[in-house]
């Protein structure tokens, strides 16, 4: 087994063992694959990027210009939540899609174990896109994250993960500064208080408040050893992490979070800092379109930057998630047959012109995993600031490769972190939910 989290592969393949229904885009699609000289044949296409979202007005409109061009057709069908359930029902039944377009969590970090996709290693070399792109995406999309893993797919679709500071709030709680330490956090939570204004806004029953812990757990722990506590566990018996929980608990006991963090989910979190009830939150850049479509200015007065450091931490510069892990194309065992990795390679490189990434940057704010100058397409000033986020923060570790299947209990232990836990019931809590996950 070449995959770090051998047990996940396998329940991927027991998943595929008994699934017996199909994908219903996939299974009613004819001549998937074959080459039919007349139109150009056709692809099975799973995506994450469902109907409604910017994303997926850029995809159509990729998509279209390239059946336009090819002849090729190209069968897709939505992703829902649960896309990687989805896909691996299809697999089981014998139709097997021929690209999924996904983030790279949970299941689909077995697939190229279970033998539902395969290694895109070759196919970087072979399509010219070993220089296009960025070696941190490549990395990020190795098996385990090294540089000599295996690659599960061809990473797209980056993000930044800041720190917003509405600076008006700020100011006109007496806050004439963004907060550099954890002290200075707290005092301006209390400034904010008793200016009526709610302090750090966070979902703290879902994934915002999970990742936000991670961000501040960590703030006294290098990086490889936070990845081996988020894999294997020993919260409780890493100083170092423990440190960091305990300050989460001074943060939280400080008042830094809004009242009844603990009820709140994300979309409580965007409605508050959107709409200027609230001046803090950490939000990925897949949320800078919100704040422009709010229509409250909001990002006219917001600054990005980093999560405050506490004394002796682990980091020279304020904190901020920044990864690869998006959404990457995945090519299926199915997807590299003779007759349908050619079309398929047809489909990826449409997908990786300059033009079709500008406009994705664009519309949507995605962090281009392919070099060059994208700058022209960053329209929104949020996104504008993000693409030089990277020269004033530290990267944090983003928790999600890391802690796999585990992420839903950890969540309920975060949720009643949020609420009143003690750093002892937190960090036992998490050792047990990575150890039931194993």
């Amino acid at each position: 087994m070449h995959h770090r989290i051998s047990q996940r592969a396998r329940a991927a393949t027991a998943a595929i063992a008994i699934a017996t229904l199909a994908l219903t885009a996939c299974s009613t699609s004819t001549g998937s694959g074959s080459d039919d000289a007349s139109d150009g044949g056709s692809i099975d296409v799973v995506t994450r990027w469902a109907s409604g979202s910017p994303e997926a007005a850029v995809q159509k409109r990729v998509f279209d210009a390239f059946t336009a061009e090819t002849g090729i057709k190209l069968n897709v069908t939505e992703g829902l939540e649960n896309i990687d359930d989805q896909v691996e029902t299809a697999v089981a039944a014998g139709k097997s899609p021929d690209l999924v377009i996904v983030n790279l969590f949970d299941k689909t970090l077995g697939w190229l174990d279970a033998g539902v996709t395969v290694a895109a290693d070759q196919y970087v070399e072979d399509w010219g896109l070993a220089d296009t792109l960025k070696p941190d995406a490549l990395k990020a999309w190795r098996v385990g994250g090294t540089d000599d893993g295996e690659l599960q797919g061809l990473p797209f679709s980056g993000f930044s993960w800041p720190v917003w500071y509405n600076t008006d709030l700020l100011t006109s709680a007496g806050v004439d500064e963004i907060p550099q330490t954890t002290d200075d956090l707290i005092a301006a939570a209390a400034k904010l208080r008793s200016a009526g204004i709610g302090p750090l806004v966070v979902g703290g029953s879902d994934w915002t408040g999970q990742k936000l812990f991670y961000q501040i757990a960590q703030s006294f722990t290098d990086a490889a050893a936070m990845k081996t506590v988020m894999q294997k566990g020993g919260y409780c018996s890493t100083d170092s992490v423990m440190q960091g929980i305990e300050l989460f608990t001074e943060l939280r006991d400080g008042g830094v979070f809004v009242d009844n963090a603990a009820g709140l989910n994300s979309d409580d979190m965007y409605a508050q800092y959107y709409s200027q009830k609230a001046a803090i939150m950490s939000a990925g850049s897949w949320a800078y379109a919100g704040a422009v479509d709010a229509g409250t200015g909001v990002e006219k007065v917001t600054t990005l930057g980093g999560f405050p450091l506490p004394g002796g931490a682990a980091f020279d510069k304020p904190t901020a998630f920044q990864d690869f892990t998006g959404v990457g194309f995945m090519i299926t065992k199915e997807g590299a047959q003779p007759g349908h990795i050619e079309k398929v390679r047809q489909l990826i490189e449409a997908l990786y012109t300059e033009a079709n990434v500008g406009d994705f940057v664009q519309t949507t704010s995605l962090l281009p995993s392919v070099t060059g100058d994208f700058t022209a397409f960053a329209a929104n000033p949020l996104l504008a600031q993000s693409l030089k986020l990277d020269q004033s923060v530290s990267i944090a570790v983003l928790p999600d490769v890391w802690i796999g299947s585990a992420s839903d209990p950890i969540i309920q232990v975060l949720t009643s972190a949020y609420g009143s836990s003690s750093a002892q019931q937190i960090c036992q809590g998490l050792d047990d939910a990575t150890a039931s996950a194993s």
